[in-house]
């Protein structure tokens, strides 16, 4: 388990997506109504080189906002 310095929340990693994308995510936030799957900023170099990435709760909507951003709907 690990706690967001930022967001006060917990989660679990295995239970977490990692994104990059900056455009990405604002686009997540902007479907899923704001931040209420929004668990963490991290920065790091772990996923890609210097990066900021946010860690969005792995869960049927963020599945579909994946889907929608996929097929370039969102």
């Amino acid at each position: 388990m690990k706690t967001s310095q930022l967001t006060g929340k917990t989660y679990e990693e295995t239970n977490a997506i990692y994104i990059t994308n900056p455009k990405q995510n604002q686009a997540y936030a902007k479907y899923l109504g704001g931040w209420d799957y929004f668990l963490d900023m991290l920065f790091t170099s772990e996923k890609r080189e210097d990066a900021l990435v946010f860690v969005w709760q792995r869960c049927s909507e963020t599945a579909q906002a994946k889907k929608l951003w996929d097929q370039h709907l969102l």
